[in-house]
């Protein structure tokens, strides 16, 4: 049988004794020592959240957290001067990067504008209006009652 241990030195920040107790481990015990590791790693790390807010160029508008991933909506910082430009909408997937000296830092992948952040929906049926509309396509209700919801 081969060590799989063998050619890969450990950390010089670890102990003696914690190395020889991990090396003495077998297959289902090292995986349940780096599931229980992971979990620890998230429960110290500052949440995605919090990490976007202090580190986004621009205002935050919206961030839906989907654990390994971020999508956030923003408006971006106004080409021409301070401040945002409300006019805008961008996209974001925002996700955690490990670097090779072992840090991490945020990676912005811009998705692109969202043209109708909000969207007007018929109060009776619930289809999706022009603002302009006096008859509702879906259902035919005349001057429908519409509610403005989030893309």
């Amino acid at each position: 049988m081969v060590d799989s241990s063998e050619g890969s030195a450990p950390p010089d920040n670890l102990s003696d004794t914690l190395i020889q107790r991990i090396d003495a481990l077998g297959l289902p015990e090292l995986k349940s020592v780096l599931s229980y590791v992971e979990r620890r790693i998230e429960a110290l790390r500052t949440p995605i959240e919090e990490e976007i807010e202090a580190t986004a160029a621009g205002e935050v508008l919206k961030i839906e957290d989907h654990g390994a991933y971020a999508l956030v909506r923003k408006h971006p910082p106004n080409p021409e001067g301070p401040g945002v430009n409300t006019d805008r909408v961008s996209l974001y997937h925002v996700r955690r990067e490990h670097r090779m000296d072992g840090t991490e830092s945020l990676h912005w992948a811009y998705l692109g504008d969202v043209h109708n952040a909000q969207q007007i929906r018929c109060g009776s049926c619930g289809g999706i209006l022009d603002k302009e509309a006096s008859v509702c396509p879906p259902c035919g209700a005349e001057n429908p009652k519409y509610t403005e919801t989030e893309e």
